[in-house]
């Protein structure tokens, strides 16, 4: 009849050890971590400087005969700017519209003719802003660069 006890004392033990630690409430756990580490980490951004005015061959003029005229302006050969995969020529007109942008790597691109008109459209100051970008491949992002300006003053 001894052994009988000893059954029953075990799923009494095992039964007052489950309501024991149930019964005890917790508290979650709390952990806090102090520490810093200074990573090297060197970062720069390139600057697309201005094309050297040295370094591009312009033509420009205006010619007139009587009341009609026109403006030339083209680009021979030129340098490319550091950093730069893209070049343009923009020219813009006396009144501050611009009449013409040209891709520099495309022969079209490297000369404007404002085709002939009336002398009095042509006088004042005619801008050309040649500049490199760098165009992000697979993206419409791009940075500019600072213009090589140079004007033209047709009377």
């Amino acid at each position: 009849m001894q052994g009988k006890g000893i059954i029953w004392q075990v799923p009494a033990i095992i039964l007052a050890a489950v309501l024991l630690v149930m019964g005890v409430q917790t508290s979650p756990a709390h952990a806090k971590f102090n520490d810093t580490e200074r990573g090297a980490m060197s970062v720069s951004a390139a600057r697309i400087p201005a094309p050297a005015a040295n370094t591009v061959a312009v033509t420009k003029s205006c010619d007139s005969f009587l009341w009609f005229g026109q403006a030339k302006i083209s680009i021979g050969t030129f340098t490319a700017v550091s950093y730069a995969n893209y070049h343009e020529l923009k020219i813009i007109d006396p009144d501050g519209v611009v009449q013409f942008t040209g891709d520099l790597s495309k022969t079209a691109g490297k000369s404007y003719s404002s085709g002939v008109q009336n002398v009095s459209n042509l006088s004042g100051t005619w801008t050309y802003q040649i500049r490199g970008y760098y165009k992000v491949p697979n993206s419409t992002n791009s940075w500019t660069g600072q213009p090589l300006t140079g004007t033209l003053n047709c009377p």
